[in-house]
């Protein structure tokens, strides 16, 4: 998956510079590109080092109200 492809599917919006280091130092991460967050899920995008760009995403079950579990998925530039 592109990263064109990833914002176009999650609906991601690009963040302002201040809120992009606030977000990067919570997810311990260095730069977050992208973010879309909602009631029961989110998704950023974040460049990481050595391992490139990647689609964090997650999603609140609706019957145990506990989150599934990070998905992490590489994406090509």
């Amino acid at each position: 998956m592109t990263v064109a492809q990833a914002v176009k599917k999650y609906k991601l919006e690009p963040l302002s510079p201040f809120t992009s280091k606030a977000k990067a130092k919570e997810l311990n991460v260095d730069e977050v590109l992208y973010m879309n967050v909602q009631k029961n899920k989110y998704a950023y995008i974040v460049r990481d080092g050595a391992r490139g760009l990647i689609l964090y995403t997650d999603e609140l079950s609706i019957y145990t109200k506990k989150y599934k579990g990070t998905k992490m998925t590489s994406l090509e530039p």
